[in-house]
């Protein structure tokens, strides 16, 4: 019976071994590839792909879903010229994906990571910012109340500076705080 158990312990440990080694070396070779790296398009408010084809998911927020027509639709008339449609009231999801597409498409950023790297669905975590200004896009999404804040530990590195964006958009009832 101890034979099996130390074997089991064996068996362990090594998986462990082989899940920290692998964390270390993801996080040496995050230092280098996500320094300045492209977004190539924007998924949800929350969501981005990078050129790599890496699904990021922006830590500490939680958006509305994406929106299901995004105003790629286009009427012509019968000249064939577009039709600009006018919305009198612009629904909360559109104005958010809008404002996540403005601010981070075709955008070089910078990726930071915190403890939880990968989440269940194989999505990486992390905190984004903008290289050439060095704007905090996690935060400055919660400031303009276009997510809302789901803060998870063990992922706490920003956590404070998410709180205060998220409690200015509250005081200034913006976004999805407007109720």
């Amino acid at each position: 019976m101890t034979k099996y158990i130390k074997i089991l312990i064996i068996i362990v440990s090594i998986s462990l071994w082989s899940n920290i080694s692998f964390s270390r070396e993801f996080l040496f070779q995050s230092r280098e590839k996500y320094k300045k790296i492209k977004v190539t398009r924007v998924l949800k408010t929350d969501l981005i792909i990078l050129e790599n084809d890496e699904k990021i998911r922006l830590i500490g927020l939680k958006a509305p879903e994406a929106p299901k027509i995004i105003r790629e639709d286009k009427d012509y008339d019968k000249f064939g010229f577009v039709i600009k449609k006018e919305y009198p009231i612009e629904p909360l999801e559109v104005t958010a994906f809008e404002f996540a597409r403005e601010l981070l498409e075709d955008q070089y950023v910078r990726i930071e990571f915190d403890h939880q790297i990968k989440d269940d669905s194989f999505y990486t975590y992390g905190y984004v910012f903008k290289v050439e200004d060095n704007l905090f896009v996690n935060a400055e999404i919660l400031r303009f109340g276009y997510a809302s804040l789901q803060i998870r530990p063990p992922n706490l590195k920003y956590s404070d500076t998410l709180r205060e964006a998220y409690k200015e958009a509250r005081r200034e009832k913006m976004g999805l705080q407007n109720e």
